[in-house]
């Protein structure tokens, strides 16, 4: 199927090859055979006289239900603790991010409504959202989809993933970023702002997607320097081993889903997930990375051993040496 994103001065026209969508649906339909087929198998290792060969079938099985049908239902949260150098008075603040929501055609993605009342539970003073919030979603439908941030009651900053922009699928940007706005999120696509909480003071720069700037050539929009802690939120944390980022204090990513399927050693050898960081805090030789491993799916509507997650960053402000940031070493990233 040709994905072809109309072009315009703005946004320059990009023409990709994908699977139709259809293919996407059927598998995701096909994926409710596990089921019988489980409960066949159940039945027959207690019936069959070879009773070994019904429990080899089974296992696989079994997996396959609880990767499509138990693991994208389960939402937990994880707290991770950074250290930013900036001024303004010290103190921390908790910053919850979440990505990778991909709501569209598989129905099993974690509801916005189960996302946004965990954000007001963990009592987070702002959100991160860096990206991909749909997957070949129907774009009235968009609005309906992501309502449930406006009843997070603390500021809410978002960018651009790159299926939100066409790369694979429609160009969703411009439904999706009015629906957003109308649920009072802000989207820095790119853009900046500073958030305050009692005198303590971070600047959110917003990027362009890596990989949709790559193939238009437009800029990632990146900020003019600043005093202030300054929290890059970019879908790809590829972004990171660029060397013209100039300084920044922490870049916030999603993008690798974790490896959405993670068997250890497995996934970092089949897919891209690993070249960079797939989950978690790093402080890296290019600056400070943490990646979420977000909570949708793409390619199978399945998530094993990555269960959707909202992670909660404690975000220690002190009055310490700024450094200035030393260029990207691939060799550092490619150890996965």
């Amino acid at each position: 199927m040709n994905n072809a994103i109309e072009g315009t001065a703005e946004h320059p026209a990009i023409t990709h090859m994908h699977a139709p969508v259809w293919v996407k649906e059927a598998a995701d339909i096909a994926t409710f055979l596990l089921l019988p087929l489980a409960i066949l198998l159940l039945w027959r290792l207690f019936r069959s006289p070879r009773p070994w060969l019904s429990a080899i079938l089974l296992l696989p099985v079994a997996v396959g239900v609880y990767a499509r049908f138990v693991e994208p239902r389960i939402l937990l949260s994880a707290e991770h603790e950074i250290e930013l150098c900036g001024r303004g008075l010290p103190g921390t603040l908790r910053a919850g991010v979440v990505s990778d929501t991909h709501h569209g055609i598989f129905g099993n993605a974690m509801p916005m409504d189960r996302i946004a009342r965990r954000l007001v539970r963990e009592d987070v003073d702002f959100v991160l959202m860096p990206g991909d919030f749909t997957y070949y979603a129907d774009p009235d439908e968009i609005a309906e989809l992501v309502a449930p941030l406006g009843r997070v009651d603390v500021p809410v900053y978002a960018v651009m993933g790159n299926h939100d922009v066409g790369l694979p699928g429609p160009d969703l940007s411009a439904p999706l970023t009015a629906a957003l706005e109308a649920a009072d999120v802000t989207v820095l696509n790119p853009g900046e702002a500073v958030f305050n909480a009692d005198g303590k003071y971070l600047r959110i720069a917003g990027l362009r997607d890596l990989e949709y700037a790559d193939e238009t050539g437009l800029p990632l929009g990146l900020p003019e320097p600043s005093p202030l802690p300054t929290i890059y939120l970019e879908h790809n944390p590829d972004t990171i081993k660029r060397s013209d980022l100039g300084r920044f204090d922490l870049m916030v990513s999603g993008h690798t889903h974790g490896g959405q399927v993670n068997i250890p050693g497995l996934t970092c050898w089949l897919t891209f997930a690993c070249d960079t960081l797939r989950y978690g805090y790093a402080d890296n030789p290019a600056g400070k990375l943490f990646v979420t491993s977000g909570a949708g799916m793409v390619g199978l509507p399945i998530r094993f051993g990555v269960p959707p997650k909202v992670d909660i960053l404690e975000l220690e402000i002190s009055r310490c040496r700024v450094d200035a940031p030393r260029p990207a070493e691939r060799e550092f990233f490619e150890q996965g």
